[in-house]
């Protein structure tokens, strides 16, 4: 019977532990041989699949990660904004005892990357040498199972690793969706390069005779992670010819320094990470590795012995699953038939239905958002709106906790906005904006996301507003200000979002900003001009030119964004201001011209934060420049996002206005016509046109 793991390890019962025992010896023993207790830890593993007994007790698998049949599967099938690390659970010697210099390793693996079936989407997977045994929490979608928000970006992380990344995260600066990167304590990586065989040494890939592109999805790749102590290099190699290992290395280092990165135990392994695709797996084929100062040995893709009893099972149950497969489908195409007669409400969107399909959020069944919120019971509703209402619920087969949006009947533009959100927000990732799970049309409208614990900023702000300090509340105008850079300049078409406001601005586990609801959402491409549309938005946050120009731009949401920044500096809905008898804007303004608008400041974070009374200050500043009547005269999200993170030198400066009818002066003249939008202009500055659930995700 083949063999399909072979470990050995010389030592192998060695414990740091003994060199305490190797004192109490020391002058019983010759110098010569003081240091034989405590001599260098050898390991030296290969596996050529993980089925058997020996491979499966000295791997340990850890949360969505498995053993499947012969293979290392790091993410569980239908997991969503999962994570999933293995690791060889024996310590491996790095860092000399002595000289406290880092040792030689050498590592090969195999490893596959399935992209959910609905895109060719997916985030990638990492080799780690991390300091302990066990995985990371939080540290789903682009982190790959390797850090989360607590642990990137700190020293005392104290880990390497080697992502093989196909997703282009702007966030965190990577150059494409097919990279392998050294990541040191952190997800930016340290250096980087595109995936590519390498058949000469020059460091760019020009031509032919250099080499060629690897493409890491779909298909069994083999990487080379080789470090040199002695001359501190580091070369990492891959290839889609198994077992043909380049020429010239990918990635040649030498200026990494491990013996500050390192203890002198570390543990070896791989993980991955899914975000919203259901169906995205990794997989680890084969693996060999070595500390002994030679190369790791060669590894390959073995298929698992079957004698004739197996393939007689094998046969016989392939027929019972055809004649499986056979009913089901009879089943799926007579209930199909029936609910295309009978209810043709929502099938008979051809448009839209094709659309979904082609985008990332997995399509949910009724009876599961059913029974995950308890038959959308009453306690469970989270809140209600023009959409319709949302609902808690815990998805019971994976305990991922969920908020239902279900689009009310009576929604004149439900099936509308359901797509424009779909279709928005379910091809993009980013830690600012909320993230969305999946759909479901089989009773009606339904949008699944995940549950943002702290609710909605507007709920917080204005109801418990000690909860919200001024470092907090400026990481949330940060953060929001990130989620519109992303969506302005660095996603792959332009997204206005057209409905920026304290209740779509949602609050996570840590506090972190989620901007959400994109039912009102346009997508342009980068040089596109902006279309007329129907007027959109929710009324005091709408840019006044958006009135006469029925155009949404990127001035529009900026200027949306302004009246979010003064929401959080004042601790005031934006409105009337009644002691006043004006607008907030008109208010602020008049402050401004008096030098007097530190007076405007939420007296909860004068009292509280006085150290910091200059930058709320230069905040509110950027909070009036953004409300700006002239949108010409309004920053950029990227010049936005550079003062805020004080990168900036200084803030533009902002323009007189000396009435209120000079507020409206300088906006562009337009037909202007209500259209769909509202019947009649509201008699209250809060009343929303947006149709959305106000603090959805309680």
């Amino acid at each position: 019977m083949r063999r399909y793991a072979h470990f050995q390890v010389m030592s192998h019962g060695f414990h740091p532990h003994l060199c305490i025992i190797s004192s109490v010896l020391f002058f019983l023993i010759p110098s010569a041989f003081r240091n034989v207790v405590c001599q260098t830890h050898v390991s030296n593993f290969s596996y050529n699949g993980f089925g058997s007994t020996e491979a499966r007790s000295q791997i340990t698998c850890y949360q969505s990660a498995s053993f499947q049949g012969n293979n290392l599967q790091l993410t569980e099938t239908g997991a969503v904004q999962a994570s999933g690390r293995c690791l060889y659970n024996q310590p491996i010697q790095l860092l000399d005892p002595n000289t406290r210099t880092p040792r030689s390793f050498s590592t090969q693996f195999i490893f596959f990357i399935r992209p959910s079936t609905n895109s060719d989407l997916a985030d990638g997977i990492a080799f780690v040498i991390a300091p302990a045994l066990g995985a990371v929490n939080g540290s789903n979608q682009g982190y790959i199972g390797i850090f989360n928000n607590e642990t990137n970006g700190r020293a005392s992380t104290r880990t390497l690793a080697v992502e093989f990344d196909t997703y282009k995260n702007p966030e965190h600066d990577d150059m494409d969706d097919n990279h392998v990167g050294v990541d040191v304590n952190d997800i930016v990586s340290y250096t980087a390069t595109s995936a590519a065989y390498r058949t000469s040494s020059s460091p760019t890939i020009q031509n032919a005779n250099d080499g060629y592109t690897v493409h890491m999805k779909n298909a069994a790749v083999q990487a080379w992670i080789d470090f040199n102590g002695s001359t501190n290099q580091l070369n990492i190699s891959v290839s889609r010819t198994l077992g043909v290992k380049p020429m010239y290395p990918l990635i040649s280092n030498s200026s990494l320094n491990l013996s500050s990165l390192f203890d002198e135990y570390m543990y070896v392994g791989f993980s991955a990470s899914t975000g919203p695709l259901p169906t995205v797996l990794y997989y680890v084929y084969a693996w060999s590795f070595t500390n002994n100062g030679s190369l790791a040995a060669n590894v390959s893709m073995v298929a698992e012995n079957t004698g004739n009893g197996t393939n007689k099972r094998v046969i016989i149950i392939g027929a019972l699953l055809g004649i499986f497969g056979v009913v089901l489908a009879a089943l799926v195409l007579l209930l199909y038939y029936r609910k295309k007669v009978l209810k043709p409400k929502y099938r008979s969107q051809d448009q839209w239905r094709l659309a979904l399909q082609e985008h990332l959020p997995q399509e949910f069944s009724y009876r599961e958002l059913a029974r995950a919120t308890s038959n959308f019971n009453e306690k469970n509703r989270l809140g209600s709106g023009g959409f319709g209402e949302v609902f808690r619920g815990t998805i019971v087969a994976s305990g991922v906790e969920i908020a239902v949006k279900r689009i009310s009947n009576e929604s004149k533009q439900g099936v509308k906005e359901f797509v424009a959100e779909v279709t928005t927000i379910g091809r993009l990732r980013h830690r600012n904006l909320v993230p969305l799970l999946g759909w479901s049309q089989e009773k009606g409208l339904l949008l699944v996301y995940e549950l943002m614990p702290h609710g909605s900023l507007d709920q917080v702000l204005f109801n418990h507003p000690e909860q919200l300090p001024w470092e907090q509340r400026l990481h949330i105008i940060s953060g929001v200000a990130a989620a519109l850079l992303y969506l302005h300049e660095e996603c792959e078409q332009k997204i206005i979002h057209r409905d920026v406001k304290a209740s779509n601005v949602m609050l996570d586990a840590q506090m972190n900003a989620r901007l959400g609801d994109f039912g009102l959402a346009r997508l342009h491409g980068h040089n596109a001009a902006p279309s007329t549309t129907n007027v959109a938005g929710t009324w005091g946050y709408m840019a006044p030119e958006s009135f006469f120009t029925r155009k949404a731009t990127e001035q529009t949401d900026v200027f949306s964004f302004g009246v979010l920044i003064l929401e959080v500096v004042t601790g005031r809905k934006v409105g009337m201001i009644e002691e006043e008898n004006c607008s907030m804007l008109e208010w602020l303004w008049a402050l401004q011209k008096n030098d007097t608008l530190a007076d405007a400041i939420d007296p909860f974070l004068v009292m509280a934060d006085q150290g910091a009374a200059d930058m709320m200050k230069i905040v509110l500043q950027l909070g009036i420049l953004c409300c700006f009547p002239d949108p010409k005269v309004r920053p950029l999200m990227r010049r936005i996002v550079q003062i805020l993170n004080g990168e900036a030198s200084s803030l533009p400066t902002i323009p007189s206005v000396t009435s209120s009818f000079s507020l409206l002066s300088s906006v562009p003249s337009a037909p202007f016509s209500y259209s769909e939008t509202t019947a009649s202009a509201p008699n209250h500055s809060m009343n929303s046109i947006s149709l959305d659930v106000e603090g959805f995700l309680v």
